[in-house]
């Protein structure tokens, strides 16, 4: 065992109920904080545990983000039997707080290819005031601390419980080897035993203080538990897939009714015009009426070809062709259904 892996082995535990949890699963005064610096919120404020599905079919992981957590979990069993972690819990972890290294967007030592960073923790919002602790060397921040890597650390957290998991002499918290070994000791430390519901409820509240954390954490454990499938490691950063989008069909559309024009009423029981009749094709109807005025003689029923109209067109000296060109205005001396012309006249010899 390494210097570093004793000191941390021999940490005082903290102070606990070994099978029934406090609030939330500890006591309230070692929450401070969230390991990715952000406050928990608290109980009153607390929303309904949201509704989370996993997706359909197998799960996948990107194979080096895959043997990191086995990896983890391979060294937690030398270091620290008693706490029983398995790989499962820290891929969760992993898939939640980076979505596996960003799809497994690291080098071939386990390295992310982007920095990994949440925001500046400078006391705005829901994040704790943390200055600078490290100088910028992990979070490339020299005023505020932020989260660091695949399983958000923040430097002054890392400082205690970083590891070198791929043997490089570096404890990284941008190298998933590394950063998934430091998961697994900040889940076990205080002496838990993880295989106790309770207890691993505690340290993951303890990683982050929020009842829909802690229920995804084990809902995404559970479900790797029953097999996953390797995957290749992804060539651009990949954030977590977005839970089903359910499309709701638009309520059908009302149309308005149409709008209604309002015909002013006659004036007297005849509106005749005044003017004389014109030529074929000129009418004088007001526009406002619909019907023809009453003085006007309608076509006979009998021979709709010959209207009693003055100097009504002769279709008897035109040519065989029925497809005459209408007058620009209809004629109030036409036969009311235009179509029936070209068929009832025969072309004369």
């Amino acid at each position: 065992m390494s210097s570093g892996a004793g000191e941390w082995a021999g940490a005082k535990p903290t102070g606990h109920s070994r099978d029934t949890p406090l609030v939330e699963g500890l006591d309230p005064k070692l929450v401070q904080v969230n390991v990715d610096g952000s406050i928990p919120r608290p109980v009153a404020l607390r929303e309904p545990l949201p509704a989370y599905e996993l997706p359909a079919g197998p799960l996948g992981i990107p194979g080096t983000a895959l043997r990191a957590y086995q990896n983890a979990a391979g060294i937690m069993a030398r270091e620290m039997p008693g706490c029983r972690i398995d790989w499962a819990l820290i891929a969760s972890i992993g898939r939640i707080e980076s979505n596996h290294a960003r799809g497994g967007y690291v080098d071939q030592h386990g390295n992310t290819l982007e920095p990994i960073l949440g925001p500046e923790l400078d006391g705005i919002g829901a994040v704790a005031a943390i200055p600078d602790t490290d100088h910028g060397r992990w979070d490339h921040d020299t005023v505020w601390d932020r989260a660091v890597g695949p399983t958000q650390f923040i430097p002054s957290t890392w400082n205690f419980y970083g590891a070198d998991a791929n043997g490089d002499g570096i404890a990284d918290p941008s190298n998933i080897y590394d950063a998934t070994l430091a998961t697994g000791r900040y889940l076990c430390s205080g002496g838990l035993d993880l295989t106790n519901q309770d207890q691993l409820r505690a340290a993951i509240y303890r990683y982050n203080n929020s009842d829909a954390y802690v229920q995804t954490v084990i809902l995404w454990a559970d479900a790797y538990r029953k097999g996953v499938s390797p995957l290749p490691d992804s060539k651009v950063p990949i954030g977590a897939p977005s839970p089903p989008v359910v499309t709701v069909a638009p309520p059908a559309a009302t149309l308005a009714p149409p709008p209604t024009t309002t015909t002013p009423a006659p004036q007297a029981a005849t509106t005749t015009p005044t003017t004389k009749p014109s030529t074929p094709g000129v009418t004088t109807t007001p526009t406002t009426t619909t019907t023809p005025p009453v003085t006007t003689t309608t076509p006979p029923t009998t021979t709709p070809t010959t209207p009693t109209c003055p100097t009504p067109p002769t279709s008897t000296t035109t040519s065989t062709t029925t497809s005459t060109t209408p007058p620009a205005s209809p004629d109030p001396c036409a036969p009311a259904t235009t179509t029936t012309t070209s068929t009832g006249v025969k072309p004369t010899s």
